[in-house]
This record gives structure tokens, sequence and C-alpha cells, in this order.
């Protein structure tokens, strides 16, 4: 009954502590958003990260250094104490939402390497982007430009966007989809999937699909950086590549970072805010969010302050009794 118990109460630390933070989270976006529209897009997508994954960080820095190091130090063998219903249920609910998780991201994994592997053996590479990445033409039914990839990212270009741009119109949307890779989104859309997923209710999906707008706008951004020309370049390849989209169309698509998502094609938005940049708006570089160290100096101080006050284990396991009665 030891590990049963020690087990139940980490799986249940680590859900109430995730739903409390995501509900706080949540509740600081509503406060501050109205105050972000004057930051650049970037620095608004990193606060949305930073909200969206803070729940999970929080939830598995309590779990793993308060909870489980003062279980071990001071829970006796044979205490008597045995896992109460309630207990059971909530370790329950949490171990389905950690399956859930990595069964969604193994899914979601090898239906992108299928898909990959298809594109890449119908596909044609026609250059090397930034940094060496290679880009590839298809032929897809959707006009295709997407960034796929974390470890080793690729470009795919549907073959009727390379007949419908032209060519400055072709390099502001690579530019676009370079400045998701240098912003790794397709790393932290993977991280937010598995926030989202480990959460089991539907909190925090305002700040998904917020994040999901705003890294658009930030890619948009960073594209234009080297004049107005490119910002007019990238506005006429979203207006173009709109108009061929198909509207009924949902062809299954990999995971990655995409110029137009099929089920997103109102672009309007995103045209305005290219229209609006001038030579010297784009030149401004982007500034770390001040809130990413705030929140790493706030785990990072849960760690060690054991270390500062060893009396906090003694707390930590007196609050686990408290918790452990009550729901017996």
């Amino acid at each position: 009954m030891y590990f049963a118990l020690g087990i139940c109460l980490t799986l249940a630390c680590l859900l109430v502590v995730n739903l409390a933070v995501a509900i706080a989270a949540s509740a600081v976006w509503r406060l501050i958003s109205a105050g972000l529209p004057e930051m650049s897009a970037a620095t608004r997508a990193k606060i949305i990260f930073g909200l969206r994954v803070l729940p999970v960080l929080t939830a598995f820095v309590i779990a793993g250094g308060l909870v489980v190091p003062s279980y071990v130090l001071y829970e006796p063998d044979a205490s008597g104490e045995v896992v109460g219903s309630k207990l059971a249920i909530a370790a329950f609910i949490s171990c389905i939402a950690v399956l859930f998780a990595l069964v969604r991201l193994s899914r979601t994994f090898l239906s992108t390497r299928r898909l990959v592997t298809n594109w890449l053996a119908n596909g044609k590479r026609i250059r090397s982007h930034e940094q060496g990445v290679p880009v590839y033409v298809i032929e897809h039914q959707f006009p295709v430009i997407a960034l796929v990839g974390i470890l080793r990212p690729r470009i795919f270009v549907a073959a009727m966007v390379l007949d419908s741009l032209n060519e400055n119109e072709i390099d502001a949307a690579l530019a676009h989809e370079y400045g998701h890779l240098a912003a790794s989104d397709n790393l932290k859309r993977a991280l937010l999937r598995i926030c989202r997923d480990l959460l089991i209710v539907p909190i925090g999906g305002g700040l998904d699909r917020e994040w999901s707008q705003i890294t658009e706008k930030a890619a948009d951004e960073r594209a234009a950086r080297s004049g107005r020309a490119s910002a007019l370049d990238l506005a006429g390849a979203l207006v173009k590549i709109a108009r061929i989209a198909p509207f009924h169309a949902h062809p299954a698509m990999p995971s990655g970072a995409f110029l137009i998502e099929r089920d997103e094609i109102d672009v309007t938005s995103r045209v305005k805010s290219l229209l609006t940049i001038s030579p010297g708006l784009a030149a401004v570089p982007e500034r770390n969010s001040y809130l990413t160290w705030l929140w790493a100096g706030v785990l990072v101080a849960i760690l060690l302050l054991p270390l500062v006050n060893q009396g906090i284990y003694g707390f930590t396991h007196d609050a686990i009794e408290r918790v452990v009665r009550l729901l017996q």
C-alpha cells in the first residue's frame, strides 16, 4: 500500500496543480491581453506559450521536487493509510490524461511520418532555403506551403503555388516558413498539444487558438524584416493562395507550420497587418519577454527551496497527510 499511496498522491498532485494553474493562467491572459497590442506578435506569442506550458511545468516541479521527496523521507512503510476512493479517482483521471497525451503524440508522429515519406517519395527537391533547409515541390490538391519536422525540418510547396506566385512572392512565402523555424514553432506546437491533452478538460483552448493566430503574424513580421517590399510580396502571396484554395477540401496534412491553414482561409487581418509594416518597424529586433525569466526563476526557486529550508519537506508531508485524510 505504501507504493500505491505514493503513486496515487503524485498523480493526483499532477492533475490538481495542472488544473489550478491552468485556470489561473487563463484568467491572467484575459486581464493582460488588452494591454498587449502594442507589443510585437513574437512577444505576445512567447507570453501565451509561457502561460500555456506553465501549468504542466509547475505540476511536475511540485510533484517531483516536493511531494515525492517528502513522501519518501517522512512516510513510514507501515502507516496503515489506504488509498481512498476520491484519491483513487483523481489518480485514475491523471493516469488516463498522461496515457491519452502519449497516445495522441504517437499517433500524430506516425501519421506525419507517413505523409512526409509519401511527399518525399513523390516530390522533387528544388532548392535549399535559409540555413540549408531543403525545399520540395509536390503535387497536392491544396496550395500547401508548409514547414514540417522538428529535428530535420523540410519545406514543402505545392506545384500550384509555384505556378501562381512570382519569384518575389515565393521568396516571401518561404521566408514566412523560415520565421516559424527560427521560432521553433513546430516544437512549441507539439508541447502545446501535450499540455492540452494532459488537462483532460477544455481549459485554455482560447490560448491555443490565440497562439496559433499570433504565431502566423509573428512569422509574417520576420519575413517582412528585409523591408516593405517583402511585406507587400508576402501580402500578395497570401491573397493569391487564398483565392486558389478550395474551401471544402479537407486533405490529410502532417503536423507542421503552414502559410495558410486549410481550415482558416480568411487572411484579411494578416494582409492588413503586413500593409501597415514600414521599413523602420520591420527592422526593430525582437525582445525576449521578461516573463520567461520570471517563470523560470519561480520554478527554479521551488526546486531550490528545500536546500534553503529543510523543513519544507516536513511541511509538505503534513499537507499530504491532511489531503489523505480528506480524501478517505
